[in-house]
Order: C-alpha cells, then structure tokens, then sequence
C-alpha cells in the first residue's frame, strides 16, 4: 500500500517542533494540487484517466483527483492532485508543466483557478474516498499541539472499529486562497455518515475531537469530496 503525505509545516515552525521529541513527526513527501472548475468533472477524470502522459513527464509518484459534493464555492469545484517523493521534486514538477498551455482538449473542458503546494503535518495513508475537507485558521504557536491531537483521534476512531484516514496538511505557495487542511477519508459515503452519527450520539472520541476544536481559531471552510487515484507510477 503507498503511503504518501500531504500538507506542510510553516517553515517558522520547524525549529519549534525540533524541541518537541514527543510531538507527531511531520509525514513524507508533498503534493502539488491544480484547483480548477470543470463542465463536466466526469469527462474530465476520464480523459485524464486516459492519457497518464502530463503525470509521468513531470514525475509524479501518483496523481488523483477529487471533485466537491458539498459546500461548493462554484460549479465543478474540484482539483487534481500529484504525489511527490520530496519537496524538490514537486517544485521541479512545476517547471515542467504549466497548466495554462494545457492542451485546447483540456482547456476546453476546465478552467484553472490556481495552483498549491501542500506538505502533511502528519503521516497520512492515501487511500481517497468520501472526504470531508475543512480550511481552519489555526495559530502557529497552537499547529503543532493540534496536529498531536488529530493523531490522537485518528487513532481513537480506527479503535472504534472505523476506517479512516485523518490528515493535516499546511499549503505552501496558495496565495490568499488556501488555509491549513483537515482531511477525513472514509471509505464510502455510508462510512462517513456512521462517524457523523456516532459524534452525535456523544461517542467517547468526541472528547478529543473538542480539545482539538479548542485549538482552532476559525473554520474557514467545510466540503465533502468525492476522490479517486487516476494514475500510480510504476
């Protein structure tokens, strides 16, 4: 199974989570994720799952997509992700590709809102699904502590019988669009409802999901995606 990280550290935070021995380590690799908005999301996907060509000539270790079911900012919210081994190769990757002179086939089909880079606070197995995303605004001197948390109930929840993947991911490079990223991949959308009835019903790991909550200074955001693995290198 590949595991692969996403999400980042703020570099003016790294020192301070050297002095931490007991915190989370921050998980490997980065991504690159080109948001877009397409007409048809479908096509999209399929004429990408087609020509895996752009995904091999910048390097890209796996490449998905994930598309918004809920909470859209505008029709055809989605964006495709690349998977990289380091840093170095996912701004390399940015050399070589520029999604603007996409192919008329492409630009007919999507349009580019922008491009980020993200780095994961933790490790995080990439096993995409039912996701809910959330943007938070969280304080750097809280980042880490929250990141400690979200392990905790990362755990928590697998030991409740659930199947789930939790991450925190910080954005490098996304402008005045993109805040840090929480991300809970379920299985299917059934999976992810069990959660959600669970929290209400007052299960214990709602304890931890609170202390973590109390660490967040704004939620910025809050979706449901739907996402997929299009390519794997070989």
């Amino acid at each position: 199974m590949r595991t692969v990280t996403v999400l980042l550290i703020a570099l003016l935070s790294l020192p301070a989570l050297a002095d931490h021995h007991a915190d989370v380590p921050v998980g490997d690799g980065a991504f690159v994720a080109l948001m877009v908005q397409a007409k048809d999301p479908e096509a999209y996907i399929a004429m990408l799952k087609k020509n895996p060509a752009p995904f091999q000539a910048i390097g890209s270790s796996v490449a998905g997509a994930c598309v918004t079911k809920t909470g859209h900012d505008y029709p055809g919210q989605m964006f495709i992700f690349n998977g990289f081994n380091s840093f170095e190769e996912a701004m390399a990757a940015t050399d070589k590709y520029d999604a603007m002179k996409a192919t008329p086939e492409l630009m007919a089909i999507r349009e580019v809102q922008y491009n980020v880079m993200f780095k994961p606070l933790k490790q995080y197995t990439l096993e995409p699904g039912f996701e809910r995303l959330w943007r938070l605004k969280i304080s750097n001197e809280n980042l880490q502590p929250y990141v400690n948390k979200i392990a905790e109930l990362e755990t928590a929840l697998r030991a409740a019988g659930h199947t789930i993947n939790v991450g925190v991911f910080q954005p490098i490079g996304g402008g005045v669009h993109e805040a840090i990223h929480l991300r809970a991949a379920s299985p299917s959308t059934a999976a992810s409802g069990r959660i959600l009835d669970e929290a209400y019903a007052g299960a214990p790991w709602m304890r931890i999901w609170g202390e973590a909550s109390a660490l967040v200074d704004e939620v910025l955001s809050d979706n449901f995606e739907q996402c997929e693995v299009l390519y794997t290198a070989e």
